[in-house]
This record gives structure tokens, sequence and C-alpha cells, in this order.
């Protein structure tokens, strides 16, 4: 059976944004095959909704273009009719249908044809070309379009794409290469079907949610219960993979079974990403999550006298502090940080052998004799300093030698900061608030500037550091804002 043997809708659509659940239609283009017959039909849609400037400039439909144009509850009925009963064909099909589909179920209407992805179709017959976009397929095929970015120009491009694809190869082929790209993921048994269609290819933070335990007599159910937190730079290739992986048991597989419903949040870019994972798993405490869940405090090591201070002979020059009980401000003159207290107790001893430090001096013993030497003497790890047989001074600067790697750096900035972060391509950005090291909270990069995320308290966090440390070097200058 040819490709061209059946009724074929080829859809492109313009829209205010890349979200199908926020974002609006502004433009729909559809080229209708029946064989050898071509029919075409497009139409301005009027969003209701101011379109972004950078959209505006990208596809060249302006908010004036769309004013007196039909909304898409005027056109549904139509528009309906021409894609019934016609395989429904998309580059990029999962943008176009999940806008149509959710652009109709506003109006009350189920829009569930079949679905067949021009980009998933050349990959699949392409293999040895690494891009398969529509300008990577009109400069390899030599396509032309007279309105590029617009819905109509856009689907002709696909069509003339199609007539190539039916040329150059044989039906069978085409037939293995269609049921290759119209290949899904499997979802859950409990999972309402399409739930997972519009997880959009951004980056982002999601969610497995499962039914609520039987509760205790008298002791309300939770609505759901958090299965596990993730986060990806493609939410929609992570999600998926999750449920078209080989997971023949263990956790994997039950985490999946018990799967019942899939959320997500689209951030600007990676590290908006890796900021709230890390606060939300500690927020919900998801069952399977293993890692970034709340533990004990983190801690980190400071000079009991203090920075530049020397202690007294017969003394622990170091003790073990609690770090969301230090002012922020005060970081710069802690070692560490560590995850826990065992973490860093562990850390003191590798120290210890490592430098031939006392332990009493360093805190690991206590100082019960002042003058009594510790374990360590006999065995010739500590040079004496606990009974005299080292000067304290000589002691504690080889000390501040094996601490000098773990000193928390100071905070580049003299005060709380946003930093910017968005995508390429995208027409959305976020704002990023930090303060000495501590993460305040994002939002959109055209709120308020004085919101509330710039206004929350302060409060270290293990996680969040880490993640802070490995990104803030890498930020272009312009990026930050100081408040």
């Amino acid at each position: 059976m040819s490709l061209f043997d059946r009724p074929l809708a080829i859809v492109d659509l313009e829209t205010t944004g890349g979200d199908p659940r926020l974002d609006r239609v502004t433009e729909v283009g559809v080229v209708l095959v029946d064989g050898p017959t071509r029919r075409e039909w497009s139409s301005l849609v009027n969003p209701d909704v101011p379109i972004p400037p950078a959209i505006q400039r990208f596809t060249g439909i302006t908010d004036a273009m769309v004013a007196t144009a039909p909304r898409f509850a005027v056109l549904a009925e139509e528009l309906a009719a021409l894609l019934q009963d016609r395989l429904f064909i998309a580059h990029n099909a999962r943008f176009d249908h999940g806008f149509l589909r959710n652009e109709f179920a506003r109006l009350g209407l189920n829009f569930a044809p079949r679905v067949l992805c021009s980009v998933k179709l050349s990959r699949a017959l392409y293999p040895a070309y690494p891009k398969h976009g529509l300008d990577a397929l009109m400069q390899r095929f030599d396509l032309g379009c007279d309105a590029r970015h617009r819905a109509l120009g856009d689907a002709r491009v696909v069509r003339d794409f199609l007539d190539i694809v039916v040329r150059d190869f044989p039906a069978e082929q085409i037939e293995q290469a269609m049921e290759k790209a119209g290949r899904t993921a499997a979802a859950p048994p409990g999972m309402v079907p399409g739930a997972m269609d519009d997880i959009p290819d951004a980056p982002g933070v999601y969610l497995f949610y499962g039914a609520p335990p039987a509760s205790a007599d008298l002791l309300p159910a939770p609505a759901e219960l958090p299965l596990y937190v993730g986060k990806s730079r493609s939410l929609r290739t992570r999600v998926l993979a999750h449920f078209t992986g080989s997971h023949k048991g263990g956790q994997a597989a039950r985490m999946l079974r018990e799967t019942r419903r899939v959320d997500w949040v689209e951030t600007a870019g990676e590290l908006g990403a890796l900021l709230l994972e890390a606060r939300l798993v500690k927020q919900l405490q998801p069952l399977y999550n293993k890692q970034l869940r709340a533990g004990s405090p983190a801690v980190a090591l400071a000079l009991r006298g203090g920075p530049g201070r020397g202690v007294a002979a017969g003394e622990a020059a170091l003790t073990i502090v609690e770090i969301d009980r230090v002012a922020p401000r005060m970081l710069n003159g802690l070692f560490g940080p560590f995850r826990s207290r065992r973490e860093c107790l562990a850390a003191l001893r590798e120290l210890a052998t490592a430098w031939q430090l006392c332990p009493k001096r360093i805190g690991l013993q206590g100082y019960e004799r002042r003058t009594a030497a510790c374990c360590n003497v006999q065995i010739k790890r500590c040079r004496g300093v606990c009974c005299g047989r080292e000067d304290v001074r000589q002691h504690d600067m080889r000390l501040m030698s094996a601490l000098d790697g773990l000193r928390m750096p100071d905070w580049p900035w003299p005060d709380t900061v946003a930093v910017r972060e968005r995508r390429p391509g995208a027409d959305r950005g976020e704002r990023h608030w930090l303060s000495h090291w501590c993460y305040l909270g994002s939002e959109p990069e055209n709120a308020d500037p004085r919101g509330d995320a710039a206004g929350r308290e302060a409060r270290f966090d293990y996680d969040h550091y880490r993640i802070l440390r490995r990104h803030l070097d890498s930020l272009p200058h312009d990026a930050v804002e100081l408040s």
C-alpha cells in the first residue's frame, strides 16, 4: 500500500509560544491529499492573547493581522470535518497535534486522529543524516518554500518531502518506517490515555504520582502519593525513556507500575531544572528518590576562636557547626560543607592521617586529660602537639594548609542577585534569585523583580550550594542582575 493510497492531512500551525496548555494557535495550514488530488486550506486565528514580539518577528504574524481573524471556536467545526478520517501528518507532530487537541478540548471536543511525524519518518528512512528539521530537508532535497514559518508554506514543504519519499522508497519500506515512527511509549494501565502526549521537548522537572496508600482509621489519605521527581534537558525524551526502557524487575519496574499520573514543570534551562528538582525532592519526599531527600542538617568545620585567632594548647582548634544556624554572610569563614556530621568526621579522619594532625587538636578526641598523648602519637600519626612534643603553631599551620581546599568561597557579589536564564530560541526566560550561596526561588523574567522570590529568607541547602558552585563560574557576565 502506497503512502498516498490513504487520505492524508498534512498540517502545520503557528502559535503564540511552545506550551499547548498555555499558548494559543495563530494560524492553521492544511494540505489534503487524496491520491493524485491535492487541496489546501488555511486561516489566521485570533488567539485572544498578545503574540510575543519575538514570535511576531519570527513568523511575520502580527497582532494586527489576527485582530480581525476568526477565533478557533469559529473554525473548529470546519477544521474537524477536513481532518476527519485522515492520517494526520506534521513535522514534529507532537507540537501540532498537541496544540490542536488542546484547542478542541477547550471546546469540549475530542481530537484523536492517527498521527505520523514526518521528522521521525525522515530519521527512519535517512538514518545517515544528522539533521531532519524542515530547513535541513529543504537544503538536502532542494525544496523551495514561498512562505517559511507560515503554516501553509511549511505544510507544502512537508508535502514535497513526502513526494520524494514515495519516489525514492518502495511502499513496503515506507510502511515499515511509518510503523517505527509511530511507536509510542507504553503508559501504565492506570494512567489516562494520552496523558503524556503534551510533555514538551524542553528542560524542566517531571513528577510521577501514584494512588494514595490506604489510610489508618480517622486519618485522611493524601490525594496522591509522590513517587519520583526527576529533571532533564528534554522532559519528553527522559519521561518516555522511563516507559520504553526494559525494566524486568526491581524498584524501577515497581515505580512505573504504580504511576498513575505524570506532571511536569518546564524551566528556562538546566540551572532552573536542577534547583527546582532539589527543592521539590525535599518538599515532597517522593518514595523512590534516594538522593536529594532531606536528611540530617548540613554541617561545616569552624575554627573555635574564629578566623585568624589562635586556640590555646590543650583545647580543640575545630568545632562542627550546623550551617543553617550560621548567617549566610558568614559562610566564607567555614570549611566544607558536608552533607552530614558523619561525612564531616570521615573527612577529618582522612585529613588527620594525610597531614599527621592530632585527633585531639582537631576535635576527633576529647581533652579529658589535657597533657596526655592522643592515641596516634604511639603509631607516629601525630607529632605530639597534644603532649608538648610539637609546637602548637607548627601544628596549626599544617592544619590550615590541610583545610585550605575545604574553605567555603566568598560570595562573588555584594548581596542578593538575579541570574537570568533562557535557552536558545525560546521566547520566555526565568530569573533565579540567589543570595550568599542560597537559592531563594525563581520567577518568569518579565515578573516584578521585587516580587515574592526576591524577598524570601536565605536558607542554606547543601544540594543548592553544590549546584551553584558548578554553574555560576560559567555564567555570561550580562546574565547577572544586582538587586
